[in-house]
């Protein structure tokens, strides 16, 4: 009998085609998967801004801060005892910590500041690259026993974030120095422009960038830390920080120039990888937007949307705050012309 089969010819032209397919459709794949993984951070921002909304309806329009300490004023002792989180206050309302998790974070998430490697407020164990910071108290009686877990303090967060806040909105109001400096919490009716002012941003996934002033041999987090989109210096070259580490006497505010932070030797997304410093502009703790030189942003009405980073500074349209609420309103300065935004 004769026996039939494919020739070595018609096997190479097969597998030949299949690759020619694989290499068409795999693309295709890969970017669906990102815009799955772009749709779902968005649903994230979006849920987590209406929690905010939410928390604010029941504090009489007031946005909460970023965090405070628990011992609030550092004179009583116990500067180690632990914070309390902007995600954690607004916990009852959304309801699910893994909200706080984008599919897009590389990392999975940035833990607490405070914890032990046998505690991460849920058991999350300590994720790659970043040490665990045990924190102790000075003053046991400033921390309540619900907040001290295998033996040390806690901060009271989710367990992962993806986000920060933007401190023009939501203010650095750790302790009594912060008050006493003019920091204040911000009522929504205060906004210009509620649906165009950034509330929600998403953390970079650089742990350099974000942890700056905090570089040891192994890096912790500083998951608690807000960013803006200030400097105090009109080449935008120096952090303003919406604390008391600003001084006694507010300086000048000036908006970001995209142009200025991405040229030349300000290049400060690069040069925060490398060189870690404390000064950059905090807009180092964003890296700029994680998705496509943008991200989807959490805006003061509970919408979210994406945008480019570069579009955001716009300075006829500023999404960073034309004023900075919680720092007494103060004005914000075009670095090109000098003058107040609009």
């Amino acid at each position: 009998m004769k026996r039939s089969a494919f020739t070595l010819i018609e096997l190479l032209v097969v597998i030949a085609i299949i690759a020619i397919l694989a290499a068409i459709l795999f693309p295709v794949f890969a970017k669906a998967k990102f815009a799955a993984k772009k749709t779902g951070d968005l649903s994230n921002v979006k849920q987590l801004s209406l929690g905010m909304t939410i928390y604010t309806t029941d504090y009489d329009d007031i946005y909460p801060s970023a965090y405070f300490h628990r011992a609030f004023n550092p004179a009583l002792g116990g500067t180690n005892s632990g914070y309390i989180h902007w995600s954690a206050m607004i916990q009852p309302y959304v309801k699910n910590t893994q909200l706080f998790v984008s599919p897009l974070d590389s990392i999975r998430g940035h833990a607490p500041t405070c914890f032990s490697s046998s505690d991460n407020n849920s058991g999350a164990g300590i994720p790659a690259g970043q040490a665990a910071n045990v924190c102790t108290t000075v003053n046991p009686a400033l921390v309540p026993p619900a907040y001290i877990r295998g033996g040390v303090v806690v901060d009271e967060q989710v367990p992962r974030i993806s986000y920060t806040v933007n401190s023009a909105v939501i203010p650095r109001m750790r302790n009594i120095g912060d008050v006493n400096r003019g920091v204040n919490v911000v009522s929504q009716t205060q906004l210009d422009n509620v649906s165009d002012t950034i509330l929600i941003a998403g953390f970079t996934d650089n742990l350099s960038c974000l942890a700056s002033a905090s570089i040891t041999a192994t890096v912790r987090s500083a998951s608690h830390r807000s960013t803006n989109g200030y400097s105090v210096d009109q080449a935008n070259t120096r952090a303003y920080f919406g604390s008391q580490e600003d001084g006694a006497t507010r300086p000048p505010i000036w908006a970001l120039n995209y142009r200025q932070i991405t040229t030349g030797g300000n290049q400060i997304f690069n040069l925060c990888k490398t060189t870690p410093r404390t000064d950059y502009p905090l807009s180092v703790y964003t890296g700029g937007g994680r998705i496509e030189g943008g991200d989807n942003y959490g805006l003061a009405d509970g919408s979210a949307k994406y945008r480019k980073f570069s579009q955001t500074l716009n300075v006829n349209q500023y999404m960073w705050g034309a004023r900075v609420y919680t720092d007494g309103n103060a004005p914000v300065l075009d670095p090109l012309t000098g003058v107040a935004l609009p």
